[in-house]
């Protein structure tokens, strides 16, 4: 076994709020039910929220496995993206060791927004127990989701947009931002411009990583941020952009992308320039691993892709078994640096399974 990694980021762990009083029996969800007695909240987009580790979940709540045959259904946003790809192995892998069976299906792009609500809407026909979703907007899968807490199912949303879930299962996007910043300040010891290339417009995640970057920024009091410059999750469009900030700003000294599709995008026209610009991404998916490890790019800060879906799964699980799992189960903002590569990653850019056992 690995030892226990020490994560970066600040993640707090409170005493479990109360998100479910009690749980419906698998033939009640199955048939769009619930008991008198039992019921789910929907309130974990809310603000103020308690949280608990992802790592510590077990540790607190303890040892959950069931025979019962639960069926979870999981819409992922695209499995074209390897973060997504990270997910989907973390929830099947949960799925196996808690005897639960799981059906994920994706949209197939991140921008296919009506596309993820047809197959939402096709899953709830299938009547499971507990629902994982990744909505692609807070928005498209309303319906759907209406339709879930109707079933009087626990609906556990992962990552991006934080939707009326039971449970939240994701990082703090705010701060995967300001890591960033920090982490530009700390090697630019005396100062310099930098910029950002920013996710989706309207995207949860990137709204929240474009403030944090940007507060980041202001905060360390060294940094100047000369460009933050749209990259639509897309790589190509992230190379156009960074080669834009940097015949712009020659002298910048870093870019932040605000997912590793663009930050290798990024790497690729810093790489094209000759300069020494540090590249910072976020995800923490293969390739940009496989840059990090290659001095491509400087770093990508993860929040363990592999571990979210493996804790959607588990807290689903748990839920249904009548336990009480805190609004939000927070993943790591991890700092994924050269020296500390090896640590959370295998050869291969994948999430090791083993980090906190």
């Amino acid at each position: 076994m690995r030892r226990n990694k020490s994560l970066i980021a600040v993640m707090a762990l409170s005493i479990p709020l109360m998100a479910a009083t009690a749980c419906s029996t698998a033939d009640e969800v199955a048939t769009g039910g619930s008991s008198d007695d039992s019921s789910y909240t929907y309130t974990s987009d809310q603000e103020g929220v308690t949280e608990l580790e992802g790592a510590k979940m077990a540790s607190t709540l303890g040892d959950v496995e069931t025979d019962k045959g639960y069926k979870v259904g999981v819409i992922l946003k695209a499995l074209t993206n390897q973060y997504w790809q990270g997910i989907e192995a973390g929830a099947k892998a949960a799925a196996d060791d808690l005897g639960v069976d799981v059906t994920v299906q994706a949209a197939s792009s991140e921008q296919a927004q009506t596309e993820q609500l047809t197959i939402a809407q096709t899953l709830l026909g299938q009547k499971f127990d507990a629902y994982v979703v990744a909505p692609e907007s807070t928005s498209n899968l309303t319906p759907a989701l209406k339709q879930m807490q109707g079933q009087g199912a626990p609906i556990v949303n992962v990552d991006d947009a934080r939707v009326p879930a039971t449970v939240y299962v994701g990082p703090d996007h705010e701060l995967d931002g300001s890591q960033a910043a920090a982490e530009f300040a700390k090697e630019l010891p005396q100062g310099g411009k930098v910029a950002q290339v920013e996710g989706q417009a309207g995207s949860s995640a990137a709204i929240l990583r474009i403030k944090g970057f940007k507060e980041g920024v202001e905060k360390a009091g060294n940094l100047d941020l000369v460009a933050s410059v749209p990259g639509d999750w897309d790589a190509d469009k992230a190379f156009a952009a960074a080669q834009q900030i940097i015949q712009q700003h020659p002298d910048v000294k870093g870019i932040y992308a605000n997912n590793d599709t663009m930050a290798v995008g990024v790497a690729k026209a810093v790489q094209a320039s000759g300069k020494d610009i540090k590249v910072i991404g976020t995800d923490g998916v293969p390739e940009a691993i496989d840059a990090v490890r290659k001095g491509t790019m400087f770093s990508t800060v993860s929040p363990l892709p592999y571990y979210e879906g493996y804790w959607a799964v588990e807290a689903a699980v748990r839920l249904l078994e009548g336990q009480d799992v805190a609004p939000w189960v927070v993943a790591p903002a991890q700092l994924i640096l050269q020296d500390n590569v090896d640590d959370f990653y295998d050869t291969d850019g994948q999430v090791l399974t083993d980090i906190f056992n």
